[in-house]
């Protein structure tokens, strides 16, 4: 038997992708019936999940000077974002399945909003607010595995830069303590990791410190008034 090569593993993966999508479109044009959501669902997971899969292996190999297979990564991004997220609207909070697509629409959002690869459109704040969210209701605290601590790690600083927020900066601390129990402290290194973690804890306590200073003569103020 000839050995499978990549090639072929491609084409594979390309022809069931293709007949994924042919699957949701007619289970969505398919006259109503008791179990059409369950039908649909399934259809988007199938999908969903070898876009992903497609997705992380031309991330792994991807050309950045090749125009055209830039393009198509976006493009398999965008609609794993877009079947995910309708997959994911689908399910009730309760259902189990729900953690998991949240957490796949949050990371592939993150994903999406710090593209790194060439001519890169402007970073989208939608998609950060998606991860973030849709990452803190995914994740099961102690249970999170180092990817998705990363991922929150990761998205939570970035959403910080942007607006301050004490919710984000406490569970910016929080995911970043869940990080360090992992020996690779997902790829940042230990010590860096903890200096970052050093830093935004001294962020805090100044500004604690300056809530303090301006709060203390308002204080003696108000009490010389009495």
């Amino acid at each position: 038997m000839p050995p499978v090569t990549p090639r072929i593993q491609d084409e594979d993966l390309n022809a069931a992708i293709k007949h994924a999508r042919a699957a949701v479109s007619a289970v969505l044009h398919a006259p109503a019936c008791g179990d059409a959501s369950t039908l649909v669902a399934k259809a988007r997971a199938v999908l969903a999940s070898l876009l992903e899969q497609r997705i992380t292996r031309a991330t792994a190999r991807l050309d950045a000077g090749d125009p055209a297979a830039v393009s198509a990564a976006r493009s398999d991004r965008d609609e794993a974002i877009a079947v995910t997220a309708a997959l994911l609207f689908g399910l009730s909070s309760g259902d189990p399945a729900w953690p998991e697509v949240a957490r796949t629409v949050g990371r592939l959002s993150y994903d999406r909003y710090c593209d790194a690869w060439p001519d890169a459109g402007q970073a989208d704040p939608d998609d950060l607010d998606a991860a973030c969210d849709l990452l803190l209701r995914g994740a099961r605290g102690d249970e999170a595995d180092e990817g998705t601590a990363l991922y929150l790690f990761l998205a939570l600083r970035d959403r910080k830069k942007l607006l301050a927020s004490q919710a984000d900066a406490d569970a910016l601390v929080t995911w970043g303590h869940r990080l360090l129990t992992f020996p690779g402290a997902g790829g940042l290194g230990r010590g860096t990791l903890h200096n970052m973690l050093e830093a935004e804890l001294l962020t805090r306590a100044e500004s604690l410190g300056r809530a303090a200073v301006w709060w203390i003569p308002r204080q003696r103020l108000m009490a010389s008034c009495s």
